[in-house]
């Protein structure tokens, strides 16, 4: 027989297994409830089978199986959910750490899921829900109880153990769990904001390869033409036919003499406004020069990071 041939035949062989598995575990469960007594709490909210199969898994297996069973599909990202499933997961490995057997086991969950349903679904007080776990444990103890509660296959002493784990568990943390399905999660969008550098355009001009790409020092130092030299200022020289005066003490005294005082302010105030405004044009166009020089700086390191 061929490979391909073989293979085939393991995969019918192994669909058959697994069919002929959960028919017998389908009979089993039904028989199981079948057999059960009116009113237990067994079989309530685990099958047989489901419990046999939780009993072979690690608690990071019986984490993701229960999740399945109980169908908490989003459990991963729902507050409320993942809280729900640790709740029964935690009850269930504590269970099977007591060497509880598998009636006693499926009975427990069910009592933890009768009290959780309490909270969640009927807003019960936490007095009305003792209440309520006291009629669970109504028959315990007792050879043929008249009256039931669906856990008498414990004894007293599992009664007292599974009532400490459940005040523990459960009753101390009420407020809790009242206001863990009371108060919706709130739903928190989380987004990143990204930032993508992309080349130019293969337009004309075409963006220089990165290939060709060097330091700016480099750049600067060895490619970029070297400034303009600054323009020397033209001394400015008097009139070839004009020679100028030179004025003596006395004549000076004789000129003052006819000048008034706010005449002589006049004057001076014109000539220190001509001799600054000449000096204001000198330092403008001298910015303008330096600031022209610049801006071609900038606009030749702006071509090359192009």
């Amino acid at each position: 027989m061929t490979t391909k041939g073989q293979r085939r035949l393991l995969g019918v062989l192994k669909a058959s297994k697994d069919s002929r598995k959960s028919h017998s575990s389908l009979n089993e469960d039904e028989e199981a409830i079948a057999n059960e007594k009116e009113g237990s709490l067994a079989w309530k909210v685990l099958h047989i089978s489901q419990v046999r199969t939780l009993l072979e898994l690690n608690v990071d297996q019986v984490h993701l199986k229960m999740a399945d069973l109980l169908n908490l599909k989003d459990h991963a990202v729902n507050l409320q959910e993942a809280a729900v499933l640790d709740y029964y997961v935690a009850g269930f490995w504590w269970a099977k750490e007591q060497s509880f057997t598998l009636q006693q086991i499926s009975g427990f969950i069910t009592a933890l899921s009768t009290l959780l349903d309490n909270i969640r679904e009927k807003q019960m007080s936490l007095v009305d829900n003792l209440k309520e776990l006291k009629k669970m444990l109504v028959g315990i103890g007792q050879e043929t109880p008249e009256v039931t509660g669906g856990l008498d296959f414990f004894n007293t002493d599992q009664a007292k153990l599974l009532t400490d784990y459940i005040t523990k568990s459960l009753f101390q943390h009420y407020k809790l769990y009242q206001y863990m399905f009371t108060l919706e999660q709130d739903e928190m969008v989380i987004g990143t904001e990204l930032s993508i550098e992309v080349a130019p355009p293969a337009d004309i001009p075409f963006p220089p390869p990165l290939d060709e790409g060097m330091k700016e020092a480099v750049y600067l130092e060895h490619v970029a033409p070297p400034p303009p030299p600054p323009e020397k200022e033209e001394e400015k020289e008097a009139p070839s036919g004009e020679e100028e005066k030179v004025f003596t003490d006395e004549e000076v005294e004789d000129i003052l003499e006819g000048v008034t005082t706010d005449e002589l302010k006049e004057v001076i105030s014109s000539v220190v406004n001509e001799m600054l405004g000449s000096l204001s044009a000198d330092v403008g166009a001298k910015l303008k020069e330096r600031e022209a020089q610049y801006l071609a700086k900038i606009s030749k390191m702006q071509k090359i990071a192009e």
